[in-house]
């Protein structure tokens, strides 16, 4: 019987920090091509590696990232719903003074709303 394959092994590469910083982009393209890993050492320790990108794991946006992101839209979503509530409330409040006390006929009610007009809506 003949025997199974043996998958080919991608050996490790091992360089220096400023050997690598000089042989980035054709390290990275080696790195893409021979799905070999290139380790990067500081003083003989190894610092961090370049691996091909089938190997790096998923995608940007995919994981923790993508959790807090809808967090943050769901966060949203919801402070945009009280901000409405509350400018109906505010609004309502005003209507309800415009109705007690009409414009000009209380002089501190008139300087609030002068004061306040560029955060009023439009009266009825």
């Amino acid at each position: 019987m003949a025997e199974p394959a043996v998958p080919i092994s991608h050996p490790r590469l091992e360089l220096s920090l400023a050997e690598a910083r000089t042989r980035f982009v054709q390290l990275a393209r080696l790195a893409g091509l021979t799905r070999q890993t290139i380790v990067v050492t500081d003083g003989g320790r190894p610092l961090a590696a370049i691996v091909p990108a089938a190997e790096a794991g998923p995608a940007p946006g995919n994981g923790a990232a993508a959790g807090w992101i809808r967090r943050i839209e769901k966060l949203r979503a919801e402070l945009r719903r009280q901000h409405a509530g509350l400018e109906r409330a505010l609004d309502q409040a005003w209507q309800e003074l415009d109705r007690l006390a009409p414009p000009g006929t209380d002089a501190r009610l008139d300087a609030l709303r002068t004061a306040h007009s560029d955060v009023r809506s439009p009266g009825p």
